[in-house]
């Protein structure tokens, strides 16, 4: 890819004529101010040269640009394996674009951009059109802290998966380290789950034992099945045990009806012994005494008294087996009474005994499907520990064997990674002859998510203007490595901000010689005051060929005519919106 044009549909743009090599956007300013705020545009308009290239590719949406320029539209041109391509974004409706006559959604655009220069079409998560974008193009204040902030709170997955790609390093140890990992998170939020179930937590901590618990319940569901298996259901259950109630109820009275009935059986029969027993002297001693207690009462003579009483107890006797015959009907009666009771409550509890009403099933068919979930619950836990400490162990030995893996992979690419070394080394030294400095590319080996470390490292990067040639050097060294269609690599003013002149001299000098070599064009926008600075550290012809011959446009803050888009605006560049959209 390599930029062609920058436009607008309003006519106070100033449009961008892109060529090969160096291009140049100079700002000049009459009245000094900060331009490198970065939180809102009060310059002339050189900043906003990188964030309208982002627009146009891809970016997520621009607040600013809706509210601050509404009805402004900006083409891109560009061209990829010298085919051209074009892409116009609204600031009204920034959910589509126009890419090469055809409106389509931004997403959509990032997958054909994705694959036209990266020629990706099932991207890994983390590596998308717009982290891999950003490392040729770097848009924010933040992306010039360090030489791998490209995108911001990018995560260092992200960094090495992205960097990696674009060096020609295989990504695939990259990604498979990263699943290990997020399998081993897993595995842990599995035995976190664990220690928050009640019923695990016990066998987890050892105070029970599952083994024997399974072998208990085990043993209890066999039992319960039998039962339950020989239980025969019972439709009037409840009326048949209410009869055997009122059965017993009958039968106990009625044998409390022959208890009284035989007392007063055995009473008759004793007053009938008694009866017997009295004899005519008996009759005499009573008479005796009779006469003594009341003599006007004894009238008659023993004759009479003794026909009286014959005749009394023959009555009485008569009386009595009467009502003995009786009572002994009644007990023969109530006897069959309790027998066929008994009869029939024998077979009533002999059914009640066998058979059972249908809640008394159901209640053990819920028993055992209770004994049944819970048997099942320790067998879960069962196989969620062993599948836990397998994956566990597994996930361990994986680490190990990719660990060995990546060693043999780095020692198989060592030529290449030397080359890689010194290539960013090469550039590092034009700037740094005497600091050692070179690309650092190790296997991280341990249980965590990043395969390799890598860093871009200048002995002594603490002094004024390392940290900005570190950045330099690796973003020349990502696009030198052509492992993409990028052709291209654009950087704004921040980065010659903390330069010194000899720095800054060297840098065009690099990329002069490296844009024809490698057939690629560096775009940049500096201070004009910047340029001045090494002026005389160059040779007038090439300070007049590498630097006036390639500055493509001046812009100046003498009149809002003058500026980029040719009015007077603030325009906030550190508008992310939804970053996560646009990465993913």
């Amino acid at each position: 890819m390599k930029m062609l044009s920058l436009r607008a549909n309003q006519q106070s743009f100033h449009p961008i004529i892109f060529h090969d090599g160096i291009n140049i956007v100079v700002g000049k300013q009459v009245s000094p101010h900060n331009e490198n705020d970065g939180n809102t545009y009060n310059g002339v308009g050189k900043s906003l040269i990188v964030h309208l290239v982002h627009f146009c590719l891809g970016s997520n949406k621009i607040e600013s640009f809706a509210t601050k320029l509404p009805d402004w539209e900006f083409t891109l041109e560009f061209e990829i394996d010298h085919e051209k391509y074009s892409s116009t974004r609204g600031t009204n409706d920034q959910s589509k674009v126009i890419f090469c006559g055809e409106k389509i959604p931004i997403t959509a655009l990032r997958q054909k951009l994705l694959e036209l220069c990266f020629g990706i079409t099932s991207p890994p998560k983390d590596l998308t059109w717009t982290t891999l974008f950003s490392r040729f193009s770097r848009r924010y204040r933040s992306s010039y802290t360090t030489f791998d902030s490209f995108v911001p709170k990018e995560k260092d997955y992200s960094k090495i998966l992205n960097n990696c790609f674009l060096l020609g390093i295989d990504i695939n140890l990259i990604i498979s380290k990263k699943e290990l990992r997020d399998r081993q998170t897993t595995i842990k939020d599995t035995e976190k789950a664990i220690k928050r179930d009640p019923l695990f937590r016990q066998y987890y901590l050892g105070k029970s034992d599952a083994e024997l618990d399974v072998a208990d319940l085990e043993y209890q569901i066999e039992e319960l099945k039998k039962e339950i298996s020989q239980f025969k259901v019972s439709s009037n259950y409840h009326e048949l045990e209410k009869e055997a109630d009122e059965k017993s109820f009958a039968k106990k009275d009625l044998e409390n009806q022959r208890a009284l009935t035989n007392s007063y059986i055995k009473n008759i029969e004793s007053a009938l012994k008694e009866t017997e027993q009295v004899k005519e002297e008996k009759v005499l001693e009573i008479y005796k005494a009779a006469n003594v207690e009341i003599p006007e009462m004894v009238k008659k003579n023993i004759d009479d008294v003794l026909t009286f009483h014959s005749n009394l107890l023959l009555s009485r006797n008569s009386r009595l087996r009467k009502e003995l015959h009786k009572q002994r009907s009644q007990l023969e009666y109530i006897d069959e009474q309790i027998k066929s009771l008994g009869q029939r409550m024998d077979e009533l509890l002999d059914y009640l005994n066998s058979h059972g009403a249908l809640e008394e099933y159901v209640a053990l068919t819920k028993q055992l499907s209770g004994l049944n979930a819970e048997l099942g619950r320790i067998q879960e836990y069962q196989k969620i520990l062993k599948a836990y400490r397998d994956s566990e162990l597994d996930i361990k030995a994986t680490f190990i064997s990719e660990d060995k893996q990546t060693e043999e992979y780095l020692e198989s690419e060592k030529d290449y990674l030397a080359f890689l070394r010194s290539t960013y080394g090469s550039f590092a030294k034009r700037f740094y002859p005497k600091k050692r400095s070179g690309l650092v590319i190790k296997n991280n080996s341990g249980e965590n998510m990043l395969r390799y470390t890598l860093d871009a490292r200048i002995e002594d990067d603490s002094s004024d203007g390392v940290n900005e040639v570190r950045l330099f050097c690796f973003d020349l060294l990502l696009l030198s490595q052509k492992k993409s269609k990028m052709r291209f690599l654009m950087h704004d003013s921040r980065l010659f901000a903390n330069m010194d002149p000899r720095q800054r001299e060297t840098l065009f000098h690099i990329v002069d010689e490296q844009s024809q070599a490698g057939d690629f064009q560096y775009i940049c926008s500096i201070n004009e005051d910047a340029l001045l600075s090494f002026k005389s550290l160059m040779s007038e012809n090439d300070y007049e060929r590498i630097i006036m011959g390639n500055t493509i446009l001046e812009l100046n803050d003498d009149s809002p005519e003058s500026k980029l888009l040719g009015i007077q605006i603030d325009i906030d560049l550190e508008d992310r919106g939804k970053l996560s959209d646009e990465i993913g």
